[in-house]
This record gives C-alpha cells, structure tokens and sequence, in this order.
C-alpha cells in the first residue's frame, strides 16, 4: 500500500527518475501495448542500466512481469515475486542481491550488474556473508562481461578484504590476466592454487589443469603482436574456427543474424572436409544430432561417398575409442547438443575419445554452450539455414509469409553438394588454415585420446563483437 499525500496522490517514495529512463519506461509500455511484453522487457533492461529504484521502473517492471504470467496462463513467477518483494522494500539489500544473482546465474550479467551494484551501495561498510556474497558475483560478473581488468581489482579487493580466495576465484583471475595476456601474473597467481588443493573440491581438479591448459595456449603466442578471433577461439576451446565475417564495419568477425547461401554452406563444408582428409581423419561413418542437421550430414557424406547405410542420427555408444574407424558427428547449430537424452549422454559425449570427431555448421556465441565442438563453421548470435522454415516479408504484406522446405534431406544435400567449390580450393583453402594452426600444439581435434574434455563455450572474449539485446 503506498501512502498518500494530502493531494490524495500517492507520495513517491524513490529517487526522481531521469527524462532517459521516462523514455525508456514510455517506449516499453507502447511495445506491451502492441502485445509484446517480453520484448517490452528489454527496454526496461536498458532503463536499469541506470535506475533500479523508482516506483516508475518498479512499477513497469511488475506490470509487465505480470502480463508475461497471465499470458503464459500462470497467475505468479518466480521473477516477478521477486521484483515484488524489492519494491515493497528498496532498502534491503539482500532483495537487489537475490535479483543480481538470479541474473548471473542464468549468464545475464548485464542484468545483473545493475542490481548488484544497488545491493553493494546499501551495503556500505557492513562486512559480512552478505556483503562478501554480493562482491563474489559482483567480480564474476565484471569477468563475464569481458572487463578483465575491472574483474582482477575486484578479485583482488575481496582477498584484501576478506582474508582470501576460494580456489575457484584464484583460478578465474589467472584466467583474466591470461586473457589480458599478461602471462606471467597468471603463472604467479596459478601457483597459489596447487592441485593438491584443488584436488579436494569435487570438480575443481579438472577446472585447475584445463586453466593450467589455456596459460599454456596463450604461451603458443608469445612474439604474436595480434590475436584474431581464430586465435581466441582455440585458446579459450582448443576448437578450430573455419570461417569470421568479412564485413569490416563489424567488429569482432562474428555474424549476427545470418542467412548463409547453399553455395556459402558448400564452401564451409568442402573446406572442413579437405582440413580432415590433409589431417587424415576422413570419416568412414556420417552421424547427426538435431532436428534440421540430417541435410549437412548427407551433404559431408556426398564428398565422402559414404555408403548410406552409414549416414544416421547419433546415439548413444557412438562416441568410441577406435583407431579404425571414425565417425563425424555433425549438427547444424551448437545448440543441438541439447537434443542428448540425458545428462549421462552429454558427458560421455563430451569425453574427447579417438572415434569421433564433432563439427556444428553455427556457434551460438551470445549464450553460453555446454559443449564447443572440434570443428565450428562460423559464429552466430542467429542462424537461419536454407532448408529450415523462415519467415519473408513480401511488400504490401501485412504479415510475414512463413516459407517451408519442401525437398528431403538427400534432395537438399544433392543441391548443395552440386554447388561445392573445385577440390584444389577447397583443399588450398584448408591448407592455408592449418598453416594458421602451426602454432596451436593442444587442437582438440588432434588430441582425443579420452583423457580431455570438450569444454563449454563462455560469452566473454578479449574480442569484442557487438549484438542484438543483452
């Protein structure tokens, strides 16, 4: 209930609001009322860059949450009892900090960086399991949002202020210098945390040898003046990247939406294919993952000539220790490892074992992978592929058309494959990326032996690309 004043009219009980963020709150609720609260939403997300206390950006941020409930049929959510509680009383702060945290942890740190900030500042000199909580995810946050140098002073603040680092945090601010590629800050900070103590966490002995790793991989490129995204790629993955956007007026070589042409799929193909036969790795067996990758399968087995009873979906028990033979699991968008049944499928797939070699046509760069395959077409924050449904706006239409593929798998693989480049410059093209690779000693691709695991794919880069919403 909010007091009221001797006008009748409620008395405000935040700061003033700005006349940016009032924009902002007036261009979300003109988008709600077009019946898109969710997109609505991201306007507010901007609005909180600046202002995460007034009753107007409260208030808004409620209303919407509650429409985006009603219209999924629900009458409360987690999201919005929990801007509730913050607006009933703006001076907790363990109210900004539950929001905050939320945020990061669904790898939302530009959401959350805001509220955290809030929850800091109420905190002031107070020192406690609060205060040390806030700050955690405060310096994590500032990592994932690639301010490596930011995210190592707050490291450093909380061991100063605190007394000490868990042995993760140590680890995420070798990380940093890493990245920073001042390399020997992050060998003296790697020696704080022994394995012998990471070996006492459960998980954390991995987490210390592949940190351990990417020093290592940076050390690859002493006397290197430049990094590309190539380079960053396999640092931070051990992957190989085959294609970057050419368009110079984005920065960072990554696509945004994309919409690649049969005769650009067939490039990427070819050119992945002649990288595995120079390596010598050509697949007797074509294997997919994901409802629309069935297409690139059978375009890879048409260079191959792969038999066809040797071309099928991926199951489980096809990740082998074999010398002998090699399958190629393909999908079409790094996300289709979400179609594993379970989560004993994904680590096993995850395990790199000598049988089978992972390509995905799309990485999904904006958001967080569980898994980097060994071999990645380009990146995408949205990739729309010829055969899969897509939506065209014809003029004088209204709405847009939704356009259906009508060929099968094997017509559209055909069609493809008809458009592949002359062999010898599929084949130069490759070679000239391997040479690019001379320097990458600890490729996933030539070390999968069982003993390393495909890693994820992390949002932060020292290459910074920009991109569509937060």
């Amino acid at each position: 209930m909010r007091i009221l004043g001797p006008d009748g009219r409620p008395i405000e009980t935040a700061p003033p609001v700005s006349d940016e963020v009032k924009q902002l709150v007036e261009r979300a609720r003109a988008i709600a009322e077009q019946g898109d609260p969710a997109s609505a939403l991201q306007q507010m997300v901007v609005a909180f860059q600046s202002d995460v206390s007034s009753d107007l950006v409260l208030d808004t941020t409620c209303a919407l949450l509650a429409r985006l409930t009603e219209m999924a049929g629900a009458t409360q959510s987690e999201e919005l009892q929990m801007f509730d509680q913050l607006r009933k009383n703006r001076q907790d702060p363990s109210s900004y900090y539950q929001l905050g945290n939320r945020f990061f942890q669904l790898q939302q740190p530009f959401v959350a960086r805001p509220f955290l900030m809030r929850a800091k500042e109420l905190m002031g000199s107070q020192l406690n399991e609060l205060s040390q909580a806030i700050d955690v995810d405060n310096a994590q946050v500032l990592m994932d949002l690639g301010g490596y140098e930011e995210a190592i002073n707050a490291f450093h603040t909380l061991n100063d202020t605190y007394g000490g680092l868990p042995i993760w945090l140590v680890l995420e601010m070798a990380e940093c210098y890493a990245l920073l590629r001042q390399i020997d800050e992050a060998e003296a900070v790697y020696q704080i945390a022994p394995s012998e103590a990471a070996a006492q966490f459960p998980g954390m002995e991995q987490v210390h040898e592949e940190v351990g790793d990417l020093l290592a991989r940076v050390r690859d490129f002493d006397g290197i003046e430049t990094l590309d995204l190539r380079d960053w790629h396999y640092i931070q993955t051990r992957g190989i990247l085959l294609e970057t956007n050419p368009d110079e007026s984005r920065p960072g070589e990554r696509f945004l939406i994309f919409q690649p042409t049969e005769e650009e799929i067939a490039h990427v193909v070819g050119v992945c294919a002649a990288l595995l036969d120079q390596r010598e790795y050509a697949p007797t067996k074509l294997l997919w993952l994901g409802d629309n990758s069935e297409p690139l399968a059978r375009l890879f087995a048409q260079w191959w000539e792969v038999d066809p009873e040797n071309i099928r979906p991926y199951q489980n028990g096809d990740n082998l220790d074999s010398e002998e033979e090699v399958a190629l699991l393909v999908m079409a968008h790094s996300y289709d490892i979400m179609n594993l049944e379970d989560e004993e499928s994904f680590i096993d797939l995850a395990q790199a074992r000598s049988g089978l070699i992972t390509f995905a046509l799309d990485l999904r760069w904006t958001e967080r992978q569980p898994m980097t395959p060994d071999i990645a077409g380009f990146m995408s924050q949205a990739c729309n592929l010829p055969w899969e449904t897509r939506f065209e706006m014809q003029e004088g239409d209204e709405t847009p058309t939704r356009i259906e593929e009508t060929r099968t798998p094997e017509e559209v693989a055909q069609a493809i494959a008809e458009q592949f480049p002359e062999a010898d410059e599929s084949e130069t093209f490759a070679r000239q990326l391997l040479e690019d690779y001379d320097v990458c000693t600890d490729l996933i691709l030539d070390h999968r032996d069982g003993t390393l695991i495909r890693r994820p794919l992390v949002t932060h880069s020292p290459v910074k690309s920009p991109k569509y919403g937060f």
